[in-house]
């Protein structure tokens, strides 16, 4: 009984070539030239989408002789086909990657601005306990790293502060602490200032990173800024911490930074320590909950040897 529903099943799975001429003429809302791009006549494109629709027992196209439209289903069809396509390219391009000897791969992301030494060494160390893992590693601020571990194309990402909420699917582990510095103009008077109070940061211009990039960062200075009746004028925002430090350097306004961003800019600006106490950032690693993978597993043990080596 088992085998036979499983090959009922097959019989009515979707293909992708099916899934391929979909998204093309969602893509054109327009059949010929859908069938062009797929270097197809339109009669198969036109076959390979009713037996999608067949399969489906909907209907994902409204058509008429002047115009070509999804439907609710469609839409609703339409990120899923998207997503099969995408992670079917993902694992041909790995497979076509594949080196002699490796036995997997860690894929990783990582905020700008926390890279530093201990992150290098962090990576260098889990490649030479396991070489036989290729370790793929990208720059992608917190959102995107988090939208890409749900979606499966990340394993883990460096993602900085944990997020207020829970972020349905992930998992974060402490990994780094640092103190947050002031970040001032050269020229600026304040570096003449020996010791720095919480009273000299009043009345400020700020260029910060933005809030819907770094929404849990931002929500923690603001809980900085508020402890000590501070109040910041964000005159400028960027996604990017060296866009935002080259503003500072460019006399635009004054930043908040982690400590390992020292390193994006060589000149035309000053890190200051806060004044007493002076804060500190706890930055987490993200991965999805549940499905750790031999490679993650590992990388994750390192990480926990590193966060303790820290304490």
């Amino acid at each position: 009984m088992t085998i036979l529903w499983y090959y009922d099943l097959r019989m009515n799975r979707v293909d992708i070539r099916e899934l391929e001429c979909f998204v093309a003429v969602a893509d054109q809302l327009n059949f010929s030239k859908a069938a062009r791009l797929l270097h197809l006549s339109q009669p198969p494109l036109t076959r390979h989408v009713q037996a999608l629709e067949e399969k489906l027992g909907t209907k994902i196209f409204t058509r008429n002789t002047h115009a070509v439209s999804l439907t609710e289903a469609g839409v609703s069809f339409l990120e899923d086909a998207r997503s099969i396509l995408r992670h079917l390219d993902r694992a041909t391009e790995a497979v076509r990657a594949f080196r002699p000897g490796e036995t997997g791969r860690l894929r990783l992301a990582f905020i700008a601005a926390l890279l530093d030494d201990k992150f290098i060494r962090l990576i260098q160390r889990f490649r030479n306990d396991h070489p036989g893992y290729r370790v793929e590693v990208s720059d992608l601020v917190a959102a995107p790293q988090m939208a890409a571990l749900q979606s499966g194309d990340l394993d883990g990402g460096f993602i900085g502060i944990k997020p207020l909420k829970p972020v349905k699917g992930l998992s974060f582990t402490d990994w780094k602490q640092e103190p947050l510095l002031l970040v001032l103009p050269e020229k600026d008077p304040l570096n003449r200032v020996e010791k720095l109070r919480w009273q000299h940061l009043r009345g400020l211009l700020w260029v910060m990173l933005g809030r819907q990039e770094a929404a849990a960062f931002r929500q923690e200075i603001s809980k900085i800024f508020d402890s000590y009746g501070l109040t910041a004028q964000i005159v400028q925002e960027s996604n990017r911490a060296q866009a935002v430090l080259t503003m500072v350097a460019a006399g635009i306004g004054v930043s908040i930074f982690p400590q390992s961003v020292k390193y994006l800019i060589p000149s035309g600006v000053v890190f200051r320590p806060l004044p007493h106490p002076q804060p500190i950032l706890q930055s987490v690693f993200a991965y999805r909950s549940g499905e750790t993978s031999p490679a993650l597993e590992k990388f994750l043990s390192l990480l926990k040897i590193s966060a303790q080596n820290a304490a």
